[in-house]
């Protein structure tokens, strides 16, 4: 069992504990990049872009300098996979905003790191520039692509985590019944993988499930096993829930978004990092572009129990 820089974030005895963080930034003195958990303490890393709307807009800086870190400290940090949980944009008509995103993420292309992105309320437009921009065609060299549903509206990615094989599933704004049946059958399809679930809206601020979350719950993550965690964005501030669904299953969902800071974020973004032998994921949140960590006050970073073997 390898040793953990970071206190352990403990389930109570409850079947749902929530950690909620509106919109206090930390006083305390953050963790700097050399700070975060030393990569030989845990086998693999996500990283997780929530968000990113009014860097396209306003800040490409902050949305550069994410990617940019991602793709510099991918071998070091064990960074095999970057997901965005959507609004890569703030207006999907305006093309200058996809340009900038299209600039962040090739800095990924560039250094051969696969990614996934999830279309979120502000990437939808008549104007179709999402497809254009982050349609299949992006992603059809790489190679942990294992399928998309209508030309990138939703995708999934088999992803080498630590050794270990991990279904990445990244599912659109305001699902229709199509979205759900695919969804569904990727699942079916997949029963002994594990799979990390990203979608743009799923918990609120206080720990409870917003727009679809509910539906999501309980025709997703519920019923398929293998679902180990849900990844989503869109309202502003963090929380995370650590769900006990019975029989020694547990599912933990985490809420992502910095767009209230200054400048839409600051460039706060977050790690997953996973100690398989321990089945723990630890997760960090850390700013390239401030060289900063922990911007509210809690619940910016913990661990918890998941198991990807």
């Amino acid at each position: 069992m390898k040793v953990h820089t970071r206190f352990p974030f403990v389930a109570a005895a409850t079947t749902l504990t929530a950690v909620t963080c509106l919109a206090a930034p930390s006083a305390l003195a953050a963790p700097k990049a050399d700070e975060l958990p030393d990569p030989s303490t845990y086998d693999g890393a996500i990283a997780w872009l929530p968000d990113t709307q009014y860097y396209s807009e306003s800040h490409p800086e902050h949305f550069d300098a994410q990617t940019q870190w991602i793709a510099d400290n991918a071998e070091q940090r064990k960074i095999s996979y970057t997901t965005h949980t959507g609004d890569i944009v703030d207006k999907a008509p305006i093309e200058k905003q996809w340009k900038n995103a299209d600039a962040a993420m090739q800095k990924l292309d560039d250094a051969g790191q696969p990614y996934g992105v999830v279309e979120g309320n502000h990437d939808r437009g008549a104007t179709g520039l999402y497809h254009d921009y982050f349609g299949d065609d992006r992603f059809a060299d790489q190679a942990t692509r294992g399928g998309s549903h209508e030309d990138n509206r939703q995708s999934y990615d088999l992803v080498d985590v630590g050794g270990k094989q991990v279904l990445m599933l990244n599912l659109t704004w305001n699902m229709n019944e199509d979205d759900f049946a695919w969804a569904e059958q990727v699942l079916a399809e997949h029963p002994d993988t594990p799979a990390i679930v990203s979608v743009h809206a799923y918990l609120n601020t206080d720990g409870s499930y917003g727009e679809q979350g509910e539906e999501i719950f309980e025709r997703i993550v519920q019923p398929h096993n293998n679902v180990k965690a849900v990844l989503g964005g869109h309202y502003h501030g963090v929380a995370h829930n650590v769900k006990d669904l019975g029989g020694g299953r547990q599912v933990t969902e985490i809420l992502a978004d910095y767009q209230s800071a200054d400048e839409g974020g600051l460039g706060y973004m977050r790690m997953l990092q996973f100690d398989i032998d321990a089945n723990k994921m630890i997760v960090d949140t850390y700013s390239p572009s401030q060289d900063d960590s922990n911007y509210f006050e809690s619940g910016d970073d913990f661990e918890v129990d998941l198991s990807i073997r």
